[in-house]
């Protein structure tokens, strides 16, 4: 994928990971440090203005893919 039209990351602390993109909407892995060796993972869909944050990947994978129904 070229670099230079991956969107923005989402505004907020930690690391960010492009997992997918689509036209209208991207998909972001979130870790956040935790302390002592540890860190958060959040799983989130941007489709402005919309941003949705999930626990697991699974379900914020089904969740992005059941947006191309919409």
């Amino acid at each position: 994928m070229d670099t230079r039209l991956q969107p923005d990351p989402p505004k907020g602390e930690g690391d960010w990971a492009l997992l997918q993109t689509r036209t209208d909407r991207s998909f972001w892995q979130q870790t956040v440090k935790a302390g002592e060796g540890r860190s958060i993972t959040w799983f989130v869909i941007v489709r402005p203005p919309e941003q949705l944050a999930y626990d697991t990947f699974d379900e914020a994978e089904a969740m992005f893919e059941a947006m191309e129904d919409e």
